[in-house]
């Protein structure tokens, strides 16, 4: 397996208005490249935002759902990541998959991600009136339930792989010492919603930071950068985001080739760590349009401290010696 270390030249491209995106936990570009989505951590009121690649003309959509018959306030309970992919069986276009993934105390019995069809969002942008953001209702066009095959996690990092599958990956603490441990990797299968573990990154061991640095906090995959080695195998490209670092790590699976459950296990083929500037408390990462570089921001709750934006900060190239 290949890897290697580097520090990447950021700069900062724009900044998220802490009113009201206060702690940017997901971010996900459009497959435009034209603009970001991102949600808040849990405690808000169940939303995400649309906004230029700057971070102004923020859009807020508050998140229904029909719940016994009748259109309700969905009431997810700890919202920890985004992502933009294809839609799950039964709903057509490209969707803005919510995943309400977060278990602090490892105790929940379910958690579930929800789905947006983009298609259902405003076609222009819906801006401000004399600067108040008029927040418009979306409905959920589908939600997944499931329930991990050994028992809670906690979770802060989701990506879409495709219309049926979707990866996730754990942010393990000892109980008592709070030192980090190796991340679990999980796929969840949309249609049955079945869940599998595929690996296990020791990313504390790659950073070399037993503490809050080795936690994994967000997560981007690589769209249209799949190369099909053979007919069964598939690289994906994902880049994890740390308290401390960024991750890119490929991996190969033959997830869309075989009918099987559960899947194989995924064998990394390289793995980057990329030291980057520091935002307090980074949780939220994505890819940009090419593949080559990515925008990162932070979650630290800024109305409590004072703060009236957060950065966003970009790499332009990711490159390793």
């Amino acid at each position: 397996m290949q890897t290697c270390e580097v520090k990447l030249t950021t700069k900062e491209s724009g900044r998220f208005p802490a009113n009201p995106i206060d702690e940017a936990s997901g971010l996900a570009l459009s497959s435009e490249g034209t603009h970001f989505f991102v949600t808040n951590d849990s405690g808000d009121t169940p939303r995400f935002f649309r906004t230029r690649l700057d971070g102004s003309a923020v859009e807020d959509f508050r998140l229904k759902e029909m719940r016994d018959g009748k259109l309700k306030t969905w009431k997810p309970f700890d919202v920890e990541d985004l992502a933009v992919g294809p839609c799950p069986k039964g709903v057509s276009g490209d969707c803005v998959a919510i995943a309400d993934i977060g278990d602090n105390r490892d105790r929940r019995k379910g958690v579930e991600v929800g789905f947006i069809r983009i298609e259902d969002l405003p076609k222009a942008p819906v801006g401000t009136v004399a600067g108040e953001i008029r927040p418009v209702d979306v409905t959920l066009a589908k939600k997944v339930r499931f329930t991990y095959p050994d028992g809670p996690r906690n979770a802060e990092a989701f990506a879409v792989l495709s219309s049926r599958y979707g990866v996730l990956v754990t942010k393990p603490q000892d109980r008592k010492s709070r030192v980090s441990q190796p991340a679990d990797v999980y796929v969840v299968d949309f249609d049955t919603s079945l869940v599998a573990k595929v690996a296990t990154w020791d990313v504390p061991a790659w950073v070399r930071d037993q503490g809050l640095g080795g936690l994994v906090t967000g997560m981007s995959l690589a769209r249209g950068a799949e190369d099909v080695s053979s007919a069964s195998k598939r690289m994906f490209r994902f880049l994890l985001m740390t308290y401390r670092d960024a991750i890119e790590v490929n991996v190969t699976s033959d997830l869309m080739a075989t009918p099987t459950w559960p899947p194989r296990p995924w064998s990394v083929t390289s793995r980057s760590v990329y030291k980057i500037d520091i935002l307090e408390q980074q949780e939220s990462i994505s890819f940009d349009k090419t593949g080559s570089g990515f925008y990162y921001s932070t979650e630290a709750p800024l109305a409590l401290l004072g703060f009236k934006y957060a950065a966003i900060r970009y790499v332009e190239k990711m490159a390793c010696p």
